[in-house]
């Protein structure tokens, strides 16, 4: 899939130039950026959740995004979350389930789970709903050091097992490189995107 608009401006205030992305199964990219940036703000318009006046895309691409706060439904159990909000099957929801390490917490409600546990839940999620390319708003920002290090790990195996793409939205290089993702770096202002340019 193919995004393009000429920029996005709140107000008198211009904060994206024109910008011009491919998002593709199997293709990582992650979004680098100093904080306000802009970043979210590029996410969202990809997301279909803000709106650009001339926002062009080209191609059917499904997305699926896990943001920063796991975002689940508070009244439904854990396997509801994946077969009401990702329209998953049960079969396909408990095998998501297991793969992310929670085969046996299908009746648990987010509340009964730790922090760890409903990230690993919404990364579920996310994948039981197919997604051509995952979309992730600084998923680890809030984990400690332990905690983040096992879900990139769980993450790049996810990916792996699912061939999606992956656009990461991050603060962290570490982060992009541990899921082998190429960096785009977003700056300017107003910000502009480009590919990183690697040394050596």
């Amino acid at each position: 899939m193919r995004i393009e608009f000429s920029g996005k401006a709140f107000g008198s205030h211009q904060v994206l130039g024109p910008v011009t992305l491919d998002l593709a199964p199997g293709r990582r990219l992650a979004v680098l950026g100093p904080s306000g940036i802009g970043k979210s703000t590029l996410l969202r318009i990809i997301t279909g959740l803000d709106g650009a006046a001339d926002l062009r895309r080209q191609g059917d691409t499904r997305l699926a995004v896990v943001f920063q706060e796991p975002t689940l439904l508070p009244w439904r159990d854990a396997l509801s979350n994946l077969t009401l909000v990702a329209g998953a099957t049960d079969a396909v929801a408990r095998d998501w389930l297991d793969a992310v390490g929670l085969a046996g917490l299908e009746n648990h409600f987010p509340r009964q789970l730790s922090l760890g546990q409903q990230r690993r839940l919404a990364l579920a999620r996310a994948f039981a709903a197919g997604p051509d390319v995952l979309v992730m708003d600084e998923p680890f920002a809030s984990l400690d050091p332990e905690t983040r290090d096992r879900m990139l790990t769980l993450t790049d195996r996810l990916l792996n097992r699912s061939g999606a793409g992956l656009l990461l939205v991050t603060h962290d290089r570490t982060e992009a490189e541990a899921l082998s993702a190429a960096i785009l770096r977003l700056d300017g202002r107003p910000a502009l995107l480009s590919a990183e340019k690697r040394s050596g």
